[in-house]
């Protein structure tokens, strides 16, 4: 059998990403393609030795693969990962659903147990700005965008708002202290927004909250009266 030059060759073209394992390949299918040539030539009616060439060459690729993936060096884990079937997104999803928060324990107990709330739902979960400490301005934002639901307004509710009037409804802050504050809507071109508003400013003192706090604000009812939990976490 004839031995490869670089004639062979010529018309290979690299690809940059190619490891050594890619050119072992590459170098037996020009080997493999140089000796059909050759037994072409010296018998044409040679189509089993053809065949047997190319099962013998398939397995040996085979054998040479598996050898590769076995490897333990660098060249050997880069071809592993390289030919490692990709998963699906969703098969990389966690199978174990996250459970919905729920209301800290001391906030449970005194709003269904002593207050005889029902009916707590998450309104929004954010991270206070300095808008929302800022004593100039009195008001906690509650953008739409950020709203986990705005089924918490009956409909006599949403059209008080909706016609750019207030509400007083009330607030139990992380103190669990409860107080009397101003629910408005606020139409800022094509957003909204709800503000609670009027007397935050007291909130924000007495509970030290400050920029960059993380809280959660839940409502519940108390007979008819609309409610709101301020969470610190």
């Amino acid at each position: 059998m004839e031995l490869l030059s670089l004639d062979d060759f010529k018309n290979t073209k690299i690809d940059p990403n190619w490891v050594p394992f890619d050119f072992l390949l590459h170098v037996l299918d020009v080997d493999r393609r140089k000796l059909q040539k050759i037994l072409c030539k010296k018998d044409h009616t040679g189509f089993k030795l053809r065949s047997k060439f190319n099962n013998n060459v398939g397995l040996k690729r085979k054998r040479n693969l598996k050898a590769v993936e076995e490897e333990d060096d660098g060249d050997g884990d880069r071809v592993a990962s390289k030919l490692k079937p990709k998963r699906s997104k969703k098969q990389e999803k966690s199978v174990c659903p996250i459970p919905p928060p729920d209301l800290p324990p001391q906030f449970r107990k005194l709003i269904f147990a002593e207050m005889g709330g029902r009916g707590s739902v998450l309104m929004i979960q954010k991270t206070l700005f300095f808008s929302d400490i800022n004593p100039t301005a009195s008001r906690f934002s509650i953008p739409f965008s950020q709203v986990k639901t705005h089924d918490f307004l009956n409909k006599a509710e949403a059209k008080e708002l909706d016609d750019k009037n207030y509400m007083q409804v009330r607030l139990l802050d992380p103190s669990m202290r409860g107080a009397s504050i101003v629910l408005k809507k606020w139409f800022m071109g094509s957003s909204s927004l709800y503000v609670l508003t009027n007397t935050w400013n007291p909130v924000v003192k007495k509970n030290q909250l400050k920029k960059g706090d993380m809280v959660q604000l839940w409502c519940f009812r108390v007979k008819s009266q609309l409610w709101f939990a301020l969470v610190k976490l």
